[in-house]
């Protein structure tokens, strides 16, 4: 039998290095925690793997074969082969959420670390958050960036809202000119949704109510004059035409209105109904968009919240605004460690009723 020793900072990376360097037939014996010069936290899991082999055949030189035209894959075995490894990929899922649950002594850790995993945490961010969740402390306050609230009282913020069509960014930007309206903060309104019949109008309806100014933004030639109309406006928020990563020429070309903006800050604007891997192609294009915040709408209308724990830390982007419903102004604010613990725990609750 072959027993090797592997360290990783975190135990789900020290049981990702047995399953690629041993293979899925590695036995756990030992999980070891520990610290490093530096004081850093440091894992080590002791793996072996029987290393006998079967004897080898004697090799028989085959006879020659007639030459065949190559077999086409019936559709049925491909998907059977597909099936196949759909099974290997969520056993290993498993196998790692067993190890990693294991690995927290404590019940009341584990008990946490189920409920995050049926909250949609993936099972390495759940692990790192069961202590701090079954003790109702702030939780992700390690693993994930959170964004430094702004304020528009003390100076100047041109605020952008991006994100797939009907994500609730509209409803967002309305919030927060509301909120900040009342505040006795100057808001003004644009939009670059001006290609779709209809974009405009309910933002524009919002302006009028509120008594604030709004202009549509077509082309990179306006953004100068807006920005000159709207001098004296402490805060500044622009809503954007919906895109989508099969269908990202929209984005590319509103990129060139958003710099000419002169952008303080760029808000990606993630629905929490949305599926988590469509979420995930979407924050493969932040990079290229420049965006500086993740923000979540539609908090309301999921039964596993915990998915925007995956990506905000995907994306590593620090978290900014959050929405929970389509009401004006309310039910929105800016996405703390103790608002996702109070989230992540209501809908745990709930759950459970």
């Amino acid at each position: 039998m072959r027993i090797r020793v592997f360290s990783a900072p975190h135990l789900h990376e020290a049981l990702s290095k047995v399953r690629k360097e041993m293979g899925p037939e590695a036995l756990i014996l030992d999980r070891q925690q520990s610290k490093d010069a530096s004081g850093n936290s440091l894992w080590h899991v002791h793996a072996a793997l029987d290393a006998v082999a079967p004897p080898l055949a004697k090799p028989v030189k085959p006879a020659p074969q007639p030459v065949a035209e190559p077999a086409q894959a019936h559709p049925l075995h491909a998907d059977a082969t597909i099936r196949r490894l759909e099974r290997m990929i969520e056993g290993l899922g498993n196998r790692e959420s067993a190890s990693l649950r294991q690995a927290l002594t404590e019940g009341a850790d584990q008990r946490a670390f189920d409920l995050l995993l049926k909250l949609g945490v993936s099972a390495s961010h759940a692990f790192d958050m069961a202590p701090d969740f079954a003790r109702r402390n702030p939780t992700g306050s390690k693993t994930i960036r959170w964004g430094k609230r702004i304020n528009p009282g003390e100076q100047r913020h041109i605020v952008l809202f991006t994100g797939p069509s009907g994500c609730g960014k509209s409803t967002l930007v309305a919030k927060l000119a509301a909120h900040y309206s009342m505040k006795g903060i100057r808001v003004a309104l644009a939009s670059t949704d001006t290609e779709r019949m209809g974009g405009l109008d309910s933002l524009k309806a919002y302006a009028s109510t509120l008594g604030i100014p709004f202009f549509p933004l077509r082309k990179a030639a306006d953004a100068g004059d807006i920005l000159r109309q709207t001098q004296s406006a402490q805060l500044l928020l622009i809503d954007s035409e919906g895109w989508s990563p099969r269908r990202d020429f929209g984005l590319k070309r509103q990129t060139a209105l958003w710099d000419a903006m002169q952008c303080t800050q760029r808000f990606l604007v993630l629905p929490a109904n949305m599926d988590e891997e469509d979420g995930m192609q979407l924050l493969g294009h932040h990079s290229a968009s420049a965006m500086t915040h993740l923000a979540f709408s539609k908090l309301d209308e999921t039964q596993k919240p915990g998915k925007i724990v995956n990506w905000a830390i995907s994306a590593g982007l620090p978290l900014g605004y959050c929405s929970f419903g389509p009401e004006v102004p309310e039910q929105m604010g800016w996405m703390t460690d103790h608002a996702l613990t109070a989230l992540l725990g209501k809908t745990g609750r709930d759950a459970s009723v």
